[in-house]
Order: C-alpha cells, then sequence, then structure tokens
C-alpha cells in the first residue's frame, strides 16, 4: 500500500508493506509464477513486484497446511502424476518424522529420478530386462550388506529420511559397478519395501517370484562385508593431484610404488621421467617428486 504525506514539493511518499500468503501451487520452489498470482488475486493486477533477475522470490514460513493459508496439497494429484512410492519416500525423504517441514513440491522430482535410476537396474530402455544370475562381486556385496545395516538402524529408531538417502546412495553405488545380479537385486527390493512398496512388489514379481515380497526373509548384513580392506588414493605429481587409485590397506611401500608407476595416468604424466621419489602416507595420499 502506498501513501502521500506532505503537498507540493515536500510531499513524502510512503510506502507500506504487509505479508500475504499466496497458492502454493503458483510458487515453483521459491518463485513466484507472477502472471498466475494476477490472474488469481485480480485486485493486485497492477502491483508492482520487486524481482532479482526477472524473478520474484517468495518467503517462506513454517505453518500447518490450512485453506485459509492457500497452502494445502492436494496428494491425489501428485500420485497421478509422479505415482504413489514416489509420493510416499518424498514425505519421509523431506525431514525427522516428529518436526515440522516446509514443503516443496518441487523437490519431489528428485525422488522420482532415484526410482527410474532404479528402475534402470533391472531394465534397459532397449535392451529390455538386464539382470543376470551371475554371482555378486566382493564390490557389490560390500555395497549391499552396508546398506543393508544403514537400513536397519535408520529404520528402528525411525529416521526415515536418512534411510531413504542411503538407499539413493546404495542404488548410485550399484549404479556406478554395473551391478544387475539378481542375488544383490532382490535383497534390495527387500530393504526397499517400507519406503514404496507399490515398485518393490512389481519388481520382485519381474525377477521371476511367485510370492509377495512381504513374505521374503530381510536380509541381515554380514560383518565381514563392512571390514574396509582397500582405500582410495588421491595420486598427486609434485603436489598437484592427477588421478585416483584404489589400493589395499595392507600394501607395502614397494607395492604401491609398482601399482603407481604402472599406471596409465601417471605414466602419461611422468611422460618417461623417472621420479626421485614416491612418498607414501598410508590412509592419506601419495605424492609422486620428479
Amino acid at each position: 500500500m502506498k501513501e502521500t504525506w506532505g503537498q507540493g514539493s515536500e510531499a513524502v511518499e510512503i510506502l507500506f508493506v504487509s505479508s500475504l500468503h499466496v497458492d502454493v501451487a503458483l510458487v515453483d520452489g521459491m518463485v513466484l509464477d507472477i502472471p498466475g498470482f494476477r490472474s488469481w488475486r485480480p485486485e493486485y493486477a497492477e502491483a508492482r513486484f520487486v524481482e532479482e533477475n526477472g524473478k520474484y522470490i517468495c518467503g517462506a514460513e513454517v505453518e500447518k497446511m490450512s485453506k485459509s493459508k492457500f497452502n494445502t496439497v492436494n496428494p491425489n494429484e501428485l500420485v497421478e502424476k509422479y505415482g504413489a512410492d514416489t509420493f510416499r519416500m518424498y514425505e519421509m525423504f523431506l525431514g525427522p518424522v516428529e518436526q515440522s517441514k516446509p514443503w516443496d513440491t518441487k523437490g519431489i522430482e528428485g525422488v522420482h529420478r532415484f526410482l527410474r535410476k532404479l528402475w534402470r537396474l533391472f531394465f534397459d530402455e532397449f535392451k529390455g530386462k538386464v539382470w543376470t544370475s551371475d554371482p555378486a562381486t566382493e564390490a557389490e556385496l560390500k555395497v549391499l550388506h552396508k546398506a543393508i545395516k544403514k537400513l536397519d538402524e535408520d529404520t528402528d529408531r525411525f529416521s526415515f529420511n536418512t534411510a531413504v538417502s542411503a538407499l539413493m546412495i546404495t542404488v548410485n553405488e550399484l549404479g556406478e559397478l554395473k551391478s544387475h545380479k539378481k542375488d544383490i537385486l532382490e535383497k534390495l527390493l527387500i530393504l526397499l519395501t517400507p519406503y514404496a512398496p507399490h515398485i518393490a512388489e512389481e519388481l520382485w514379481h519381474a525377477l521371476g517370484n511367485d510370492s509377495s515380497v512381504l513374505d521374503a526373509v530381510y536380509p541381515a548384513y554380514e560383518e565381514k562385508y563392512l571390514i574396509e580392506s582397500a582405500k582410495l588414493y588421491p595420486v598427486a605429481i609434485n603436489g598437484k593431484t592427477r588421478t585416483e587409485l584404489t589400493i589395499r590397506l595392507d600394501a607395502s611401500q614397494l607395492q604401491v610404488e609398482e601399482l603407481v608407476l604402472s599406471d596409465e595416468v601417471v605414466k602419461k604424466w611422468l611422460n618417461g621421467t623417472t621420479p626421485k621419489k614416491v612418498i607414501y602416507v598410508r590412509n592419506k595420499m601419495i605424492n609422486i617428486v620428479l
């Protein structure tokens, strides 16, 4: 609201600002849909907006959903667009279950991308099913058993947001390993079931199981797969990191030197030069001095 005090050259224009609740459907993240707002509230059709880089950034408050505050979200619309599992996981991913959390529909896209990434461990867009009955590698078993332990702990204490995060990390790591082993994927689905039961059930049957995933035996983690036997080391040449190598924790100085100097990236940077020494600091780094 604007008022003018005084007359003539001594007149002073004063602007009064008050907070206004906006329909949450008109806010993308924190950015207001200005044309949509003008249509929604015709009395503000001529209002001026203080924009940043062409966008009006809304404020935020933590408050209960209420029709009078225009901040209600229709779950049916989200389920229709993203599916029940995405909506369910996103609610758990927002934060600790006992705390109030700001609702941001834009964030649901990240959970939806996670479920699509999970699907690609089972199916390829062009090849169809890609899972195999090959035995799991030690690297895959480490990822799986680390997830089992983490999900056990988080679910028991109702820390659902960190459990969802752990599932996302697990799927990313299995994707990097190009893991499509049925034995790994079945146990992953059992872990996923409390969080995304519909997609877990569908993929469980796609793997050839006749019974429900709800009847499957929950996997127990094995301590031997949680013990780190190797570490990823940054490899520097004259103090500048050029690559990274995974080296066993019990490797000797001589074994480290042989492994590092035989690496193709290191050989490229050495360009035939014989290093003066290789400094190996256990559990920290490796530096090649020319």
